[in-house]
């Protein structure tokens, strides 16, 4: 499971509803194969259906306490079974709900972290605040 903000650094308000697009790239910037399921069901338990969320004018910086005008998304992918370095992942793609073209974010936690998977993603809804329990 992995947690992902996603913040507003403009100068103007913007509302977010939904699903995120998502995609890992190799260190070549080709995508790896991958399946995407968007549901508010996981093997971590059920997270609220979508809803607006208004992202103010330049939120916090990320890492910063209290995370306020962030939106979050959870993350689940089976990566227990399987050899994550098969094929590392370099880079991902975000796309925010209704746009058309991504954010490109490092493959790697703000504590370093190198993200892995095995193939297939589970999405979340965007939510006001990461699910219970999950960091």
């Amino acid at each position: 499971e992995a947690d992902f903000e996603m913040r507003n650094i403009s100068a103007t308000g913007c509302w977010v509803y939904g699903y995120v697009g998502f995609q890992v790239l190799d260190r070549y910037g080709q995508p790896l194969p991958q399946s995407l399921n968007w549901s508010t069901q996981s093997m971590f338990g059920e997270s609220q259906p979508p809803s607006r969320i208004l992202l103010p004018a330049g939120t916090t910086p990320l890492g910063v306490e209290p995370r306020t005008g962030h939106a979050f998304f959870n993350l689940f992918t089976e990566d227990v079974t399987c050899d994550v370095n098969k094929n590392p992942v370099a880079t991902i793609k975000v796309w925010p709900p209704d746009e058309y073209r991504p954010l490109t974010i490092p493959a790697q936690s703000l504590s370093g972290l190198q993200f892995g998977f095995c193939g297939g993603f589970g999405v979340d809804p965007l939510q006001i605040q990461p699910l219970p329990g999950s960091g």
